[in-house]
């Protein structure tokens, strides 16, 4: 562990102290820096289910409520994440002035998201659920026309630099956001009790904070060990699994795709159980109405009416067809008069079983979402093989995404392909048994029939 790593832990161990924090003796800060995961929280002794690792303040995480810049101006024109971001980047440009200096001190001054990547590492997410989300220039529009005009128009708060020098700690701030803040559920009781018009009100109202020693945890998938439990004066971590010393402490962020943590914080997990792949609603609607386009935007509007239509469908692990994907494809290849009188007036709804019709689709919209991924997995087991000098963190990392979508796909169209049609039920005579069938004897044969 390097001299500055450990100074800048112990400097932020103190402060957080000093502060009010209580931190147990029985976990330290670990450099995790060689797993491509910074730093990180280790058990020093081993530690028993229920053990309260830390407890932080309620005035301790840095919020709109707590900054000191929200009791200077109003932030309550901003909407989402935007009035955190904003005292975010007023207390790190006070630097040495900030109450929170030694907290920005141990926060990653470098990311490994998408959104940091080179053009060409970005490439190689094409044709996953990443590609489109990564949205690097939708973010730099939004602080252009939402945070830039407030800083601009309060130049005493804010330090002299341009909007291109501002815009870079946007990003910076942003990704920890993203990657660090929590959610604060204080009050969620309390507002289960709101009326709908307060709670439609408060929409976009996002109540996050960033929580000082909380966001040191690292997540993993089916590691779990630890919680945060927000209580009205505090915020305490306690182990939820008895913990041996010398073993990680795990914080879960929840049961993501590997798209959504290399997307929101940079890493991936092998094995992982909760991956999936997305097929675009445009695409659905392109291959169900190609063979007959007639009445194809009634459809649409139907369906989205309905919430037949998604934007994204969703395959998961396991290879299972999404039964809604069968539903929407057999309403949208519909001939136009055969919805309208059975669907939307008789509305009776198509079931989600699979018809020879709708088979074919299905293969036509799986093969065209496997060919956007722009690799075969011959190339990515490849390039898995090479080591870290010939393939960056990030080149694996897109891969291992791209690789995993496109097991799932194909598994589901594997399984498309194998179906079959039930064979027709034999049909019967009144008697139920076919007359003139007897062992060595084809039906009806041998004998003349019989004429009254």
């Amino acid at each position: 562990m390097s001299a500055p790593f450990e100074e800048t832990n112990v400097k932020f161990m103190e402060w957080l102290k000093a502060n009010g924090a209580s931190v147990s003796e029985s976990m330290v800060l670990h450099d995790y820096t060689s797993e491509g995961a910074g730093r990180g929280v280790i058990a020093t002794k081993d530690i028993e289910k229920g053990h309260e690792l830390f407890s932080i303040p309620r005035s301790l995480p840095l919020s709109p409520e707590t900054s000191e810049l929200a009791k200077s101006i109003d932030l309550s024109s901003l909407q989402g994440w935007n009035p955190l971001l904003l005292c975010m980047i007023y207390e790190y440009c006070r630097d040495a002035d900030s109450h929170w200096k030694p907290y920005f001190d141990i926060l990653p001054m470098e990311f490994s998201t998408p959104m940091f990547w080179a053009a060409d590492e970005i490439e190689m997410l094409k044709g996953t659920g990443v590609y489109d989300k990564i949205g690097k220039s939708e973010a730099e529009e939004a602080f252009k026309t939402t945070l830039w005009p407030v800083i601009e128009a309060n130049p005493t708060h804010f330090q002299p630099m341009n909007q291109e020098e501002y815009t870079r700690i946007f990003h910076r701030m942003g990704s920890l956001v993203m990657a660090y803040a929590f959610h604060d559920t204080k009050d969620e009781e309390d507002d289960e009790d709101s009326d709908v018009e307060e709670d439609e009100e408060e929409e976009e109202k996002v109540n996050v904070s960033m929580v000082p020693l909380a966001d040191m945890l690292n997540h993993k998938t089916g590691h779990n060990n630890a919680r945060l439990f927000h209580e009205k004066d505090c915020l305490r971590m306690v182990a939820i699994k008895p913990i041996k010393a010398g073993h990680q402490i795990f914080n879960t962020y929840g049961d993501l795709c590997n798209a959504d943590l290399l997307r929101k914080y940079g890493f991936v997990d092998v094995p992982n159980p909760h991956n999936i792949a997305e097929i675009d609603g445009h695409l659905v609607v392109e291959k169900s109405t190609s063979a007959d386009p007639e009445g194809k935007d009634e459809k649409v509007e139907w369906l989205l009416e309905h919430d037949g239509l998604e934007e994204h469908f969703i395959v998961e692990a396991g290879g299972e067809v999404p039964e809604e994907l069968i539903g929407c494809i057999k309403i949208l290849s519909m001939p136009l008069e055969t919805f309208r009188t059975t669907v939307v007036e008789s509305k009776k709804i198509p079931s989600t079983k699979l018809t020879v019709e709708s088979q074919k689709i299905l293969r036509d919209v799986l093969e065209s979402r496997l060919a956007e991924i722009q690799s075969s997995a011959k190339e990515d087991r490849h390039i898995l093989k090479q080591n870290s000098e010939e393939c960056s963190r990030a080149k694996r990392n897109a891969v291992i995404v791209r690789s995993g979508e496109r097991e799932l796909l194909q598994s589901v169209l594997d399984k498309v392909k194998r179906w079959k049609p039930a064979p027709p039920a034999p049909t019967q005579t009144s008697g139920g048994k076919q007359k003139g069938v007897g062992k060595g004897q084809p039906p009806n044969k041998g004998k003349k029939p019989y004429n009254k």
